[in-house]
């Protein structure tokens, strides 16, 4: 896994436009543009550790803050999915998906922007979670031009540039049918979580790769830990009684492709 600095400098036309914190930390922290079918185009933040999603306007004021703090808790981070109107219920307030997982289970709920359940499924689970198109893309064209989302991997904060030209129809087509391939290669978050001498990982290969290897980094990005993983089982035990207490990221990697990055905590 390549680990690049991100350069403050920009080239020709390409401007820095904005500045989040806090919103981006290898999935757990994310933003991303979502249209909205009453409200538009709007920035959303998903803040995992303040238990928070705030919506902005174009133009970065706050539209909305959603608070999720009082949910069920999650033995790791919650995720969230499919933040939209009119998807999961027919007035215009914002719904989402929560996913989380306690010591029996991983449960799915849908929940609508005041923290009125609105769907509860105990023990299932959606474990194909790409949020397309909205977590996906880094560029977006929106109704005040193209815009490019890049996050630090190290200060968790989000950069929003506004590039001169926009995304054609060729590459949109280009990337719905990479995202379509990467969707059959996913990790699970590791059970339990935080973990003191083992924990569990899922994982699935892409149907064209039949070995790959999940590869731990501590948050300096230099490797600890690296498994090599076949189809012959979909479930990797770790031992974590040799790594240091601390925080880790770890993804599954493949010849054509890898996941994004999950957290792991050690705790001694």
């Amino acid at each position: 896994m390549a680990l690049l600095a991100l350069g403050m400098s920009t080239r020709g036309q390409i401007t820095l436009e904005h500045k989040y914190d806090t919103a981006s930390d290898y999935h757990d922290n994310i933003l991303m543009i979502v249209n909205f079918a009453v409200s538009g185009e709007k920035y959303v933040r998903i803040n995992v550790q303040g238990k928070t999603i705030n919506l902005y306007n174009l133009n970065h004021s706050l539209f909305k803050s959603i608070s999720f703090a009082n949910f069920p808790p999650s033995s790791g981070n919650p995720t969230i999915l499919y933040l939209s109107q009119n998807l999961f219920t027919v007035d215009s307030k914002i719904d989402f998906m929560y996913l989380y997982d306690n010591a029996s289970a991983n449960n799915t709920s849908i929940y609508n922007e005041d923290g009125t359940l609105i769907f509860q499924a105990d023990s299932l689970y959606p474990w194909e979670q790409n949020n397309t198109p909205q977590e996906q893309y880094p560029i977006y064209n929106t109704a005040q031009g193209t815009k490019m989302i890049l996050s630090h991997q190290f200060t968790n904060q989000a950069y929003v540039y506004s590039l001169p030209g926009m995304v054609t129809a060729g590459i949109q087509e280009t990337n719905n049918n990479l995202l379509a391939a990467q969707s059959k290669s996913k990790i699970s978050n590791a059970y339990p979580n935080p973990t003191t001498n083992s924990t569990k990982i899922d994982y699935t290969l892409p149907d064209s790769v039949n070995e790959g290897e999940i590869v731990f980094y501590n948050l300096q990005g230099t490797e600890v830990k690296r498994f090599k993983v076949d189809k012959t089982f979909s479930t990797l035990l770790v031992s974590t009684a040799d790594i240091a207490a601390g925080t880790y990221l770890y993804q599954l990697q493949t010849s054509v492709q890898s996941t994004e990055g999950k957290k792991m905590v050690v705790i001694k």
